[in-house]
């Protein structure tokens, strides 16, 4: 409280009833109201809200002294707190302040009208304050109170008033004097709050598109019916079960606020709000989230629109489209090792509308190697036991140093490929895990693989179905059948070639090209003969190690039916140097029989 604040225990010390019937010598001919308000009429049990005081003043009459008592029913109400003139945006600063009001927010007590604070039945926020000079403000804020509703409260209706005089306590009823020490008539509004256990339809969402405000929102029950507001305005009562509402009518650059309530046998729910800009941008989904779950990045995502479908981008670059209704998509070849970007937007009327973004990053995958395959051919035999000892005594190549070492000791030495050979021909024991199957070094040590195997099965069985084992073409037509490949994990960015819709590198098969000479070729799958909707991607050096130097997803030439086959012409070549090649299918379901040909320019 401020220090010009009177603390008392009853409603006005005696001087501040003196002052007011002091000055009142005559009645003036004009008048002022005392409004209460609240944003919210319809409240739960539980719930808190705000009833403000304040004083109408039309006429502009020079206020100087004011008192006044708003009550409510205990019974229902809490009082949680006041807000009092001088602490309170837009009101006066007093010369003097004497209130009072139930313990916490007041002192309450004993002495002067003790029924307003004594918990029973009606309580009461008393006030009188004379303003340091003239005042004569058309709408002046006075009090705020912070009401809480009793969680026991049955739906019904309550009232804020202000009580009618009681001489016995001291209370003379509402004054307000102006400055030449008149009387102003006064006239004190009522307000009716519904207290209301109906839940409120939730959660309620609001999101434009093309001038259109389209509403939505769940009902805990059926609503007999239920009322939709703008600003404060009604604008439709429709019936229940209904879940959706466009709004034509709200004006472009407009931030309309909506309120929405269900009615059941005539009682009101309490409303739910939301608002919107309205601007003319589809608006995007809402709440993207992506998560790795194991099998790829999960993004999930709620739709705010009647969305005739989304479009997926990745890293700034088209990526996928989805059916209208989706919420969910698993990229299933997710990059890895670097910060990726997805994005989400609604398509209506064939126009994109704003995104919605995540971010992820998923780690590089473990190496894997079968301990006893030193070469990393993906079989144990032995050319592996004799690239060990080459290695320890004769200075040779050491492809993979966690798979020679044999007992799993974090060292190479004799014993390592002896018990090797001892395995594989006289019946040793086997080598430690990772074996037979590929894995991870279940001790990590710093031996390492020059080049792990690049997923468990360590280049697979098949021809081309990964980088390791790629398969060697040259200039012309190569055949291809992707329907036994697996999906490789090797990264691919389509910020080398956008918009050409790279896909999702499907099923893929890997080719090593040497270029016979310098110059530029052409790669294309634009064959009627290919079955898959295919991407490409072209890298340089070694696997685990590659480097992205073109790719595509749908040829700017394919034409007709084979529109959707993938093409990279003019590539430039240098003679006698190797390419990888990786060719995949768009999505899930493109794999298959195909043709590959790499022509000279």
């Amino acid at each position: 409280m401020k220090s010009s604040d009177i603390s008392i225990t009853s409603f006005l010390t005696l001087g501040m009833v003196v002052l007011f019937t002091s000055l009142a010598a005559t009645v003036s001919a004009q008048e002022v109201d005392f409004v209460l308000e609240t944003p919210n009429t319809v409240v739960a049990p539980g719930e808190t809200f705000v009833v403000s005081v304040l004083l109408e003043n039309l006429d502009a009459v020079s206020i100087q002294g004011i008192q006044h008592v708003v009550s409510w029913d205990s019974n229902l109400l809490q009082l949680l707190s006041v807000t009092l003139p001088g602490d309170l945006e837009g009101s006066p600063t007093p010369l003097a302040l004497a209130w009072n009001a139930p313990p916490p927010a007041g002192q309450g007590g004993d002495t002067g009208c003790s029924q307003w604070w004594d918990g029973d039945d009606l309580e009461a926020v008393s006030f009188g304050l004379v303003i340091d000079g003239e005042w004569t403000q058309i709408l002046t804020p006075l009090v705020q109170m912070e009401m809480r509703v009793l969680s026991g409260a049955s739906s019904e209706s309550t009232t804020f008033a202000s009580p009618p005089p009681d001489f016995t306590c001291g209370w003379l009823g509402s004054i307000v004097t102006d400055t030449r020490g008149n009387i102003v008539p006064t006239i004190s509004q009522q307000l009716s709050v519904q207290i209301s256990t109906l839940p409120a339809p939730s959660p309620f969402d609001c999101a434009e598109a093309s001038e259109i405000v389209y509403l939505s929102w769940l009902e805990p029950l059926l609503y007999d019916s239920l009322r939709i507001e703008r600003d404060g305005a009604i604008i439709a009562e429709i019936a229940g079960g209904i879940g959706t509402y466009e709004d034509h009518d709200a004006e472009l650059g407009s931030t309309p606020t909506y309120r929405i309530s269900g009615f059941s046998a005539s009682v009101p729910s309490p409303p739910s709000a939301c608002s919107v800009t309205v601007d003319g941008v589809i608006d995007a989904p809402d709440a993207l989230s992506c998560l790795d779950n194991g099998a790829g990045v999960l993004l999930s995502w709620q739709n705010r629109l009647p969305y005739a479908g989304l479009v997926i981008s990745r890293q700034g670059s088209f990526y996928q489209t989805v059916a209208a209704g989706t919420s969910t998509f698993i990229d299933i070849q997710p990059l890895l090792g670097i910060p990726v970007i997805y994005e989400v937007q609604g398509v209506i009327a064939g126009e994109q509308g704003a995104g919605s973004q995540c971010q992820i990053e998923l780690p590089l995958p473990e190496k894997f190697f079968i301990r006893g395959d030193v070469n990393t051919d993906g079989q144990t035999n032995l050319s592996d036991p004799i690239i060990t000892l080459q290695y320890l005594f004769v200075g040779g190549e050491m492809p993979c140093a966690s798979a020679a070492d044999h007992d799993d000791n974090g060292s190479l030495d004799l014993g390592d490929g002896v018990s090797l050979l001892s395995y594989l021909f006289a019946g040793g024991s086997p080598p430690a895990l990772p074996f037979p199957t590929a894995g991870t070094d279940p001790t990590p040590d710093d031996l390492g693989c020059l080049e792990p195997c690049p997923d468990l099965d360590c280049g697979g069985n098949q021809e081309g179905d990964e980088c390791l084992n790629s398969m060697s073409i040259g200039l012309g037509i190569t055949n291809f059948d992707t329907t036994n490949m697996t999906n490789s994990p090797d990264p691919y960015d389509e910020l080398n070639c956008p918009s050409t819709f790279l896909g999702q590198m499907v099923q893929d098969v890997w080719f090593e090209f040497t270029a016979p000479t310098s110059g530029t070729v052409t790669l294309s799958t634009c064959y009627p003969e290919t079955v898959p909707d295919t991407d490409l991607v072209v890298y340089q050096g070694q696997c685990g190690a590659l480097e992205i130097i073109a790719c595509n997803g749908d040829g700017a030439v394919c034409t007709g039916e084979v529109n959707f086959l993938a093409e990279i012409p003019e590539l430039s070549v240098t003679a006698g140097t190797s390419y990888l090649i990786r060719l995949g299918g768009f999505a899930t379901e493109d794999f298959g029989l195909g043709t590959l040909t790499i022509t000279s320019d």
